[in-house]
């Protein structure tokens, strides 16, 4: 099969980046990803849809967002992007020496700022907050003897930020964040101590710059990202997953503790085997302790004799490569990882999870892997397409940024999402327990792929779908709907940046290279519907391909491709069409006829115009029930009898 590569294409219109900048629509690889469906068809490989690995479904990707955004920002002035002013916001430190001390019962809408040396203290109180809170330049919070809950639509939307030389103290404290992962950033020369705090859910923390974090006596601490010059202290913690960020300068050859207790562990360049990392870990009397790398393309790892939870290969500097061949829940006894851009050796060594994280304009190509999660950030691009498992054991499959995914027949056990102004084309794939997600002004093209719902949208997102449903086999000299979704909608808080257009339905028997129009620029949106009545008359019964094109007001288009197989016979204009027991009398008629069937429960008749639109619904309430459409022009209907939403009976009706 002929591999296809992203390729770079004009941006969308100027008036959209005049809103938003997206990533470029990939248009030309979009259209490939269609000739490789009819190349073979159908493509679906179900070598790698393999047992779900077990374990967590934690993900470091808002960590690594949250990281990239505030590294650098400087900023003092709160109304910077970087410290998000939106809802109501409380800013603390806007004039000197300002404390906002808060006690009993407390709930706030929007974010709190801390800023100055502005002081914010919880004490004895109980706080419902829906937005994050912020602490930076000189700013402290306190938290004393309180219950802290930041409620989430969905994961990572709420985090603790401490950068700067901000302070952070929370003692015999708790925090609930809606039973979803939440973040927890700690950057620049800022200090967080946390003693006797119970955690309700995941944190996924990333310290980077020269932070301090101190934690003794902690029930779920969550994972925590080492990297430049932090220093982490671990004491009396219980479910610590340390990941261990190798930069392109490292030069390791380390074994790590067996078993998952640890006492007086330590990791700095001081230890024998360590090289090229400036941070400083280290845990005691800690419980559950899991181990973690991050190794950077440019980096030299030798691993021995250990059991790894995870490894998340960073991909930056513009970096170009082929991942494949990486599977979860491994044992090596010696094997040097298939990544051409660095050098990774594991020895008597087990991986429950490999993860991609892809940076930069860094662009990566997967194949024939099964992975725990798999990310682009910044301008990055992934193409996937062709066998690939991603498990869910390690997080998810996103696109954010400004970065692209375009992802191929895919088998996904978590989430796929779009963020921020990312584009994620999810086409010919399986999601089998949830429904893709878009958040943020991302775009997510969802294109013939299986999920249990519909893609959900949040915030400013859009989602493109494009799908045909079926029917998988009917009959010749027949009309009969082919049901599908061709639509193009938006969040409520979203302005609408790119919308639905029109689209069009053709045939192709399979071996031909020619299409046959079926319905031709049709400007009405249908979700899981009659987008085409398809009339067989005069068609030999074979293999055929059906082809939904659906174009936004940019010119921009998506193709689905389903096959349908056509058998001998159908039911053509009759004057008593019977079919499994249905018919429809009188035929043709004035305006009202009777539909008859022996199962009617869970029934319904739907009535179509010759364009495809639907006139009229109505729930059969009987064996024999009377429709009424005398309202209409005369000529030529479809009716259709669906069951249980499958269309079960389909015979055309004239009206004269």
């Amino acid at each position: 099969m002929k591999k296809f590569l992203l390729l770079p294409i004009l941006l969308l219109a100027a008036n959209i980046l005049v809103a938003q900048s997206h990533a470029a629509f990939p248009q030309a690889a979009l259209n490939q990803v269609t000739s490789k469906v009819l190349a073979k068809y159908p493509q679906t490989d179900k070598s790698l849809q393999k047992k779900q690995a077990a374990g967590s479904q934690q993900s470091v990707q808002g960590m690594l967002q949250k990281m990239e955004q505030l590294k650098n920002c400087k900023s003092t002035n709160p109304m910077d992007p970087a410290w998000v002013t939106v809802g109501d916001t409380i800013i603390v430190g806007a004039t000197p020496n300002d404390t906002l001390v808060i006690t009993g019962n407390w709930t706030h809408y929007g974010p709190i700022l801390v800023l100055g040396n502005g002081v914010l203290i919880f004490y004895k109180a109980t706080v419902v907050d829906t937005g994050e809170i912020y602490v930076f330049q000189n700013g402290q919070m306190l938290a004393d003897s309180s219950s802290l809950t930041f409620p989430q639509q969905y994961f990572y939307q709420r985090s603790l930020i401490a950068v700067q030389t901000a302070t952070v103290y929370v003692a015999n404290s708790s925090f609930n964040y809606s039973g979803m992962s939440h973040n927890l950033v700690i950057g620049g020369n800022a200090t967080v101590a946390m003693q006797n705090v119970h955690e309700n859910d995941w944190t996924t923390c990333g310290l980077f710059g020269k932070p301090t974090l101190f934690i003794d006596g902690m029930n779920l601490a969550g994972e925590y990202i080492l990297s430049d010059s932090a220093t982490a202290i671990f004491k009396n913690t219980d479910t610590l997953l340390l990941w261990h960020q190798f930069p392109d300068t490292a030069l390791i050859n380390f074994a790590y503790p067996n078993g998952d207790t640890v006492y007086n562990y330590v990791f700095n360049k001081t230890i024998t085997g360590v090289k090229g990392i400036e941070y400083n870990v280290s845990a005691d009397t800690c419980h559950n302790v899991m181990w973690a790398m991050m190794p950077v393309n440019g980096s030299t790892v030798t691993i021995s004799n250990s059991k790894i939870r995870a490894i998340g290969c960073w991909f930056q500097h513009n970096d170009t490569a082929n991942v494949q061949g990486l599977n979860d829940n491994s044992s090596y006894t010696n094997f040097v990882a298939p990544l051409s851009d660095r050098y990774m050796n594991l020895i008597n060594t087990d991986v429950q999870t490999w993860s991609l994280y892809v940076f930069d304009k860094s662009h990566i190509d997967v194949a024939n892997c099964q992975v725990g999660e798999v990310g682009t950030q910044q301008h990055a691009t992934v193409t996937q397409v062709n066998p690939f498992l991603l498990d869910g054991s390690g997080g998810y499959y996103w696109a954010t940024d400004t970065s692209s995914i375009v992802s191929f027949g895919a088998t996904v056990y978590s989430y796929c999402r779009s963020e921020k102004n990312g584009i994620f084309i999810f086409a010919y794939g399986n999601e089998p327990f949830s429904a893709p997600q878009a958040i943020g002004k991302s775009l997510l093209v969802y294109v013939q792929s299986n999920s249990p719902a519909d893609p959900v949208f949040y915030d400013g997102a859009t989602v493109f779908m494009d799908k045909i449903d079926g029917p998988d086999t009917s009959y010749t000299n027949t009309t009969f709907p082919v049901i599908g979704s061709a639509w193009i909608d938006w969040a409520s808080g979203g302005n609408g940046w790119m919308n639905f257009a029109k689209y069009s339905v053709y045939y192709q028997l399979q071996g031909n290279t020619g299409w046959t129009r079926i319905v031709k620029d049709s400007m009405f949106e249908y979700h899981h519907a009659a987008v085409a009545n398809w009339n067989t008359l005069g068609l030999a019964a074979g293999n055929y391909n059906l082809k939904l094109t659906v174009w936004n007001n940019f010119g921009d288009s998506v193709e689905a491709v389903k096959q349908i197989t056509l058998k001998p016979g159908g039911v053509g204009i009759a004057s008593h069409a019977i079919s499994n027991g249905i018919k429809i009398y009188p035929n043709p008629n004035s305006g009202s006829f009777t539909i008859s069937l022996s199962d009617y429960e869970n029934a319904s008749v739907e009535i179509y115009n010759t364009v495809g639109q639907k006139v009229l619904s109505q729930t059969l309430q009987s064996n024999t029930t009377p429709v009424d459409f005398t309202n209409y022009s005369n000529g030529i209907y479809q009716v259709n009898v669906v069951k249980n939403n499958t269309p079960i009976y389909s015979a055309r009706a004239v009206k004269q």
